[in-house]
């Protein structure tokens, strides 16, 4: 489905021009009601380059002057506007984007209550390493302040406060949350050197680090900003907050109702007592899965809230342990927390015999609890029935390259046996932890088999004449057959062709296939043209009992890369950033022709004693300056075995074997190719189809 009406969105039409990029935005932040000149870097910001971002401000494109050596000197590389802030702004992190022949990827920039100055090493022309060390740390005046300054690998950015005996301050460091890769660390020292204070993750904070520091005695001390892993990253920005302000660890309860105002409290930092909010999710719009609560009169960033249609229930007194017992419908989500350690919460729900019932936790995804939590479920007898959280990795790729412990909340899916009339759910934390920061919310619904999509690929430019690959990811949740995507309502002449995630089975060897993904390829007839908006994905199956099950896919917002990652996998630390809580499915435009155009054709089909072979040819057809890649990207998704193999500047072969499961599959194919624009993806729609068959015989 194509949604036309949105906010801060212009119309488009197709242009003769590659879509832009953005690397850098200049500054990062800004002070509400303080009008600013932002700067965009990158490629490609042409001419009529205009902001799309629900920042509350008005966005003027300016001219910068023409002089030599500036990036204004290089056309396309920069554009620049003036940011008019609305005085009654919100504080927090808003998305920047860029529209110019297309949609670029998206930046955060982050709104504060606080003046801003830059890092003097971080300024145009300056030398680097500048305030590395206590001798040459670069002097901060005033507080409240925010510093924007930025780490270029095993740096150390260092900066001499003056305090008062006694005087109480934060400081607080904004990396992460804004959209940054680095894992800042904050210390403070004396002039010795000596370390008077650190932290790395703080709570309520994710990966950023916060300080509440009382100085013992009059005189200048030394603020000390690294990354904990000294890496080189490309979005490489922290903003190092300093002031007197009141802060939160945590918010409870993690989430509620749509349409609802919601009862919150605040509790931790230096509040003192615990502080009473409302979350007002009257505003929530129907896809939105998270919003944002902040703090009442604080200058720190609001914390994620979890949005559902579902009844929303508040966990009962606890009792003499401190443990809570209690009754629950389903479907309902129960918003509780696991008060002491070792402590263990239990719900009560009726069911019927035959029942496919889903029990999900939801904590750790939120960033606002720190419970890594066990799902049990037992009968009224206390006999186990099933059991989620406490149980090892499952021994495949997916689980090495994909997950980690605490990647994800657990979730148990399952038929209630005969005779079972009640079930208790209990709710642990993995290392018998508790304490304020362990809340969750226990989600119970009657839907055994199910499933969760992701679109994996943040925006889409559909370039004119050509195609674009959109790529989705499929959590499933009990269900094992095959998922068809699709984007429904499209306006005519808009053509989607691939989406088939196939099913997931364990072969002959009692090894268990691994399909979590899907490709669609878009194009559009010549003539054809789209406004830009945001495109709906969905997936379909039809579940065991012959009813269709329908999901619509949730989109990343953006994705930064964070530097890093091995081929063994990554942990938490190191996966990509991501901003699901813009609420954002696939924002789409289309752009300018693509510099070459990709024509592949099956030539051939070989039957083998062990399975098949299929020959393809393929021909590039070029526009201008472009230089092309030797090998193409050719990708058979969810087939095992199949094998791409004898790839040479014209053609390439697909192998199956015995071992590849009978079905329908789909060969993308794509290549990545060099033009004076920078980088450009080429996709060959749509996909080439091919029919597996049992035993050894494959045909087309």
């Amino acid at each position: 489905m194509m949604r036309f009406a949105c906010a801060c969105w212009f119309a488009a039409h197709c242009a003769m021009a590659a879509a832009p990029v953005i690397t850098e935005l200049k500054p990062r932040g800004a002070e509400i009601g303080r009008p600013f000149i932002l700067t965009a870097v990158g490629r490609n910001l042409g001419e009529g380059a205009r902001v799309i971002s629900t920042l509350p401000a008005s966005f003027t494109l300016v001219l910068p002057p023409q002089t030599p050596g500036s990036m204004a000197a290089a056309p396309g590389r920069s554009a620049s506007f003036l940011v008019e802030p609305k005085a009654d702004a919100a504080p927090g992190v808003y998305p920047i984007r860029i529209e110019s022949a297309g949609i670029s990827n998206v930046l955060l920039f982050t709104l504060g209550t606080f003046p801003e100055v830059t890092e003097e090493e971080s300024q145009p022309g300056s030398l680097p390493h500048h305030n590395d060390t206590i001798e040459n740390a670069e002097p901060v005046q005033a507080a409240p302040v925010v510093v924007n300054g930025t780490l270029a690998g095993p740096e150390r950015d260092v900066y001499r406060v003056y305090g008062k005996a006694g005087e109480r301050r934060v400081f607080e460091v904004e990396a992460r949350r804004c959209g940054s890769a680095i894992d800042p660390v904050l210390r403070i020292l004396d002039g010795s050197g000596k370390q008077l204070a650190r932290n790395d993750d703080a709570p309520g904070a994710g990966l950023d680090a916060r300080l509440d520091f009382t100085f013992p005695t009059e005189g200048n001390y030394y603020v000390e900003v690294t990354d904990a892993r000294f890496s080189t990253q490309a979005q490489n920005f922290y903003r190092l907050k300093m002031g007197a302000y009141r802060y939160a660890d945590g918010i409870f309860p993690l989430g509620g109702r749509r349409g609802e105002r919601v009862p919150v409290t605040f509790f931790g930092g230096n509040l003192g007592a615990p502080v009473a909010s409302t979350a007002d999710l009257g505003a929530a719009s129907k896809t939105e899965a998270f919003t944002e609560v902040g703090v009442p009169d604080s200058p720190t960033l609001p914390f994620l809230f979890a949005v559902s249609d579902l009844p929303e229930l508040l966990e009962p007194a606890a009792g003499a342990s401190g443990a809570v017992e209690a009754t629950a419908p389903i479907p309902s989500v129960m918003n509780g927390r696991l008060d002491k350690p070792k402590e263990i919460d239990r719900y009560h729900y009726r069911v019927n015999p035959g029942e496919k019932l889903i029990f999900e936790l939801q904590a750790r995804e939120l960033g606002t609890s720190r419970l890594e939590g066990i799902l049990t479920v037992r009968d009224a007898s206390g006999k186990k029935l099933v059991s989620a959280g406490d149980q090892p990795l499952p021994e495949d790729v997916f689980a090495v390259q994909g997950t980690s412990r605490t990647s994800s909340d657990p979730f148990v899916n399952f038929t209630v046996p005969a005779d079972v009339r009640e079930v208790v759910v209990s709710v642990e934390d993995l290392a018998l932890r508790g304490g304020a920061l362990y809340g969750y919310r226990l989600i119970a619904r009657r839907q055994a088999e199910d499933f969760n999509l992701t679109v994996s690929t943040p925006f889409v430019n559909i370039p004119a004449g050509g195609a674009a690959a959109i790529s989705v990811t499929a959590d499933r949740r009990g269900y094992d057959g095959p998922i068809q995507l699709t984007i429904p309502d499209l306006p005519k002449g808009i053509h989607v062709e691939g989406g088939m995630i196939p099913r997931e089975y364990v072969d002959a060897g009692n090894t268990r296939t691994i399909n979590r993904r899907g490709i669609l390829t878009i194009a559009a007839d010549p003539g054809v043209s789209l406004p830009t908006g945001q495109l709906e994905v969905w997936g379909e199956a039809t579940l065991a009992d012959g009813s269709v099950l329908r999901r619509r896919a949730r989109g990343l917002g953006m994705s930064v890369e964070v530097a890093g990652a091995t081929e063994q996998g990554v942990v938490d630390r190191q996966r990509a950033l991501t901003a699901p809580w813009l609420g954002w499915d696939l924002p789409a435009a289309f752009t300018g022709p693509p510099a070459a155009t990709l024509e592949v054709r099956q030539t051939g089909l070989k039957q083998m004693a062990e399975g098949a072979r299929y020959e393809f040819s393929y021909k590039w057809t070029v526009r201008g300056a472009v230089t092309l890649p030797k090998q193409l990207g050719v990708d058979v998704v969810g087939a095992k075995d199949i094998r791409v193999i004898d790839m040479t500047s014209s053609g390439f072969a697909v192998t199956t074997s015995k071992a590849t499961d009978p079905g329908r599959y789909d060969v993308y194919v794509n290549a990545r190719i060099r033009t004076e624009d920078g980088d450009e993806t080429v996709v060959v729609a749509p996909a080439i189809p091919f029919e597996v068959t049992g035993g050894s015989r494959a045909e087309q």
